[in-house]
């Protein structure tokens, strides 16, 4: 069978393995009794916002009756909207539909990873692309109640669009992308990259054939943006404040650009006072300063490295993220430039550590106290 569909089968035998990793750390890290607790675990942190969305929706003003800033606001629909439809669809309740979502999209997602890279280099740094990304220590995400399984789904859906000339296409699949997450605009960026690359080297032209080809290549930079526009419009009509996503980001989680200050502050912060956060985000980004260089030797299409750049920055040059490693898988070409420079002993030293990186977070994203994802 593997021999016959190696598209689908290998980069779902990564995942299943990478998975193993995931749930053996979980119960040895002391998840609560039976399937519950498990659950409950991998729903930590910004899962518990996401599952509060599904069930109850957004409120309808940035601050609540009791006087707190509503910090619901800040997470983007497409996932809680998945959850809640799955959960009809089967019966569940919203709990383990959303890992049942995470884990579902994060296989496909491995499987549309491979079928990009097979198509920007080959085979062999396709196969070990997926079993790098499955195993990347940032990859806990993909099974527990975040948003990143859908986003990278919706992400590579875009980029293989884009490969193929399917202009349309990706600018739908952009637009669903940036429905998940803010920073899925980073597909933007690459849409809007690939069709001015692709425009230039058409030249001008006035015949209907031109402008009709034109128009199309245009699809997909100018719907790509707009999940992450209507979003907006909606906070804007259901609370009143043009402002609202910016205002409750600010107030409810001290979010804001300060062009990397912080990220500085805790790569020294790792030597001086060094924690769980500090250690976890300073280490992605070291990864993030390495598998730039590979990249860049690397020189893929270029939409690829526009979008990690911007995955990366949204990241790095934020006060409160960092190079977390969750944001690091999402600019996964960087990943794929790892696997394409690594063989023999070395991907395999490389595999074993993200393995054990793996383990390390998925018990640390999952008991009380400790790091945020």
């Amino acid at each position: 069978m593997a021999g016959r569909c190696p598209w689908l089968v290998r980069p779902l035998a990564a995942f299943l393995a990478s998975r193993v990793v995931v749930l053996a750390a979980v119960l040895a890290a002391g998840a609560g009794p039976g399937l519950t607790g498990v659950l409950r675990a991998l729903a930590s942190w910004d899962g518990a916002w996401y599952l509060s969305v599904a069930v109850f929706g957004y409120p309808d003003a940035v601050v609540e009756p009791s006087g707190r800033v509503a910090g619901n606001l800040a997470f983007f629909p497409l996932y809680p909207l998945t959850i809640r439809a799955v959960a009809v669809v089967t019966g569940l309740s919203v709990l383990p539909a959303a890992i049942l979502v995470a884990n579902v999209l994060g296989a496909i997602a491995a499987v549309l990873l491979r079928m990009l890279v097979r198509r920007v280099a080959d085979d062999a740094t396709a196969d070990r692309s997926c079993v790098l990304f499955c195993l990347f220590p940032g990859s806990v995400v993909l099974s527990m109640a975040y948003a990143e399984s859908l986003m990278l789904v919706l992400a590579l859906g875009c980029l293989l669009a884009l490969r193929v000339r399917r202009w349309v296409v990706g600018g739908a699949a952009g637009a669903l992308a940036t429905l998940s997450r803010p920073n899925a605009l980073a597909v933007a960026a690459a849409c809007l990259w690939e069709a001015a690359v692709v425009l230039r080297r058409q030249g001008g032209g006035s015949a209907d054939g031109d402008r009709a080809s034109t128009w199309r290549t245009l699809a997909a930079p100018l719907l790509a943006p707009a999940g992450f526009l209507g979003f907006m419009g909606f906070l804007w009509a259901r609370t009143g404040r043009p402002d609202a996503w910016l205002f409750v980001q600010q107030l409810a989680w001290q979010e804001r650009f300060d062009f990397g200050v912080n990220t500085a502050r805790k790569a020294v912060a790792a030597v001086t006072r060094p924690g769980p956060n500090v250690a976890v985000a300073t280490l992605g980004l070291l990864f993030v300063v390495l598998a730039a260089v590979l990249l860049w030797r690397w020189r893929p299409p270029g939409y690829l490295v526009v979008y990690s750049a911007v995955v990366v920055a949204l990241a790095v040059l934020s006060r409160t993220l960092g190079a977390r490693p969750r944001f690091v898988l999402t600019a996964f070409p960087l990943v794929v430039a790892v696997a394409r420079a690594t063989r023999g002993g070395l991907y395999a030293a490389v595999a074993a550590a993200f393995a054990a990186g793996l383990a390390a977070l998925s018990v640390l994203y999952t008991v009380p106290f400790g790091a945020v994802p």
